[in-house]
Parts: C-alpha cells; structure tokens; sequence
C-alpha cells in the first residue's frame, strides 16, 4: 500500500490507473512495460538489471490511455535522494512484482502475492490504508479527519504539495496531465489562506522613474508616435469621455492603426 501510494503521489496518479476498479473505464491500468527507468541517459533493462533500478536517476512512466482521452502520454520524475521518492518507490514495485512466479513486464502494478497467492490491490484496500492513516495523525494535527479522504486524495494531495511550493499552475496541470483548470477545486480553499501575510510581506523599497511620474502627473502625451499616447477613440478614453458630467454624447469607437516600419 505504501508503495503504491507513494509512487502515485509523485505522479498525481488517478485511482484507476494503478488500482483494478470495476467496470468499463477510458483509463487504462498501469503496468509494469509503462515504467522506463533512466540512469543519466541509459535505460536500465527492468528484468535483467532489476538491482540498478535504484540507482536511477530517473522513471517516467507512459499512460496509455486516459480520461481526458490523450494517448501515450509519458510524465517524468527525478530521483530526490530522499526518503519518499518516485524513482525508489517505482523501484521497488517494479522489483517486487517481477519476482512473483509467472509475472513479467505485462503484469499490473497493483499486483500483490499474499501467502502464496496472487491478488490485486482495489480501491477499497487503498480507501482504508489512507483513512488509518490520517486517523493515526490526528484531526487536531491535519485538520480533517478520515471521513474527508478517500482514494482521489491522492491526486488532489499532489496538487496541493506543488501549490504550496509555488510551483507555476502551468506546470502543475502538465505533471498532473489536467486539460483544463479543474484541479483548482482541490487548492481552491487553500488559495484564500495566507494572502493577507503575502499583501504585507513584499518590500517597499519601489523606485519610481521620475520623469515617468511627471508625465503621469502632467498631461497626456500627444506625441502620436509615442506608445503611451491615449487613442482618441479607445474604450478607455471612451468612457472617459462620456462619464456623468461630460458633455459627450456617446461615441462610436472607431478602430484605427499606426504602422510602424
């Protein structure tokens, strides 16, 4: 269960591809052929160098076919040196599941050998792993109890970790393999909390140009060539125009364009 938690983590990977669901599904489970495990440059022949796979500096693993119906879509990670790793937990999925009698580059990566017996990990197995484990931290540490997990944690819990790292939004919807903004309802609360620290954080020390300001202060420039000239009839000098008080009547905005060689 830790192992594929953990591997899914890094990858922001939807339940359904790495844990048998039942039913017709577009998402395709992963297997042991989608891991590509790289040391600098080199891939590492998963079956006959099985120990070298920790010494990768790199996995990527190739998802077939997906929910948002993309295909062969390959994500990368990098080894962390760290205790949770990508490449690590891979590692030992990869490892353990060849070593079951009969299994091979084609066999699941849910795939478990439990008292002699091959199984396969679902849902509901990984549904109580993670609930025990936010039980055992505590609600007063996490500030929310089991009941408010459940298996698509594990993909929400990844955008969260990038999120609060300042890690771009583009490259968040990349690695997790979103096509729209819809991963933002798993940061949406958290979004709101800490923006009155960031709002008085940031340093005064601004310089203004001075003749900038004067130009600001003074009136418009007139110079049509100059790129700060107000156009006559843009929106802005508009509504300007034809505010309360003004003695305009409403305009038509006419486009008009300067070439410049």
């Amino acid at each position: 269960m830790g192992e594929l938690t953990t591997g899914a983590l890094f990858f922001g990977i939807r339940s359904c591809e790495y844990l048998s669901i039942n039913g017709d599904r577009k998402t395709k489970l992963l297997h042991i052929k989608n891991l590509r495990f790289y040391k600098q440059r080199k891939e590492i022949n998963k079956s006959q160098h099985a120990t070298e796979l920790f010494q990768a500096t790199t996995i990527s693993i190739t998802f077939e076919s997906q929910k948002n119906d993309q295909k062969d879509e390959s994500v990368t990670m990098h080894a962390n040196n760290k205790e949770l790793c990508p490449v690590r937990a891979w590692a030992t999925i990869s490892n353990r599941i060849l070593q079951y009698p009969g299994a091979s580059i084609h066999s699941p990566v849910n795939m478990m050998l439990i008292k002699e017996q091959i199984t396969l990990v679902h849902p509901k197995d990984v549904l109580q792993h993670v609930r025990a484990t936010v039980d055992a931290i505590g609600r007063d540490i996490l500030g929310f109890g089991p009941e408010e997990c459940g298996v698509h944690s594990i993909r929400s819990s990844f955008a969260m970790f990038l999120y609060t790292e300042f890690v771009r939004t583009d490259k968040i919807m990349l690695q997790g393999r979103w096509r729209s903004d819809a991963f933002l309802i798993y940061i949406r609360r958290q979004v709101k909390e800490g923006l009155s620290s960031l709002m008085i954080n940031s340093s005064n020390e601004y310089f203004t140009v001075p003749e900038l300001q004067r130009e600001c202060i003074q009136d418009l420039v007139t110079n049509p060539d100059d790129p700060r000239t107000r156009h006559l009839f843009s929106f802005a000098s508009s509504l300007n125009n034809n505010g309360p008080g003004s003695n305009n009547g409403a305009q038509t905005i006419r486009p008009s364009f300067h070439l410049w060689s």
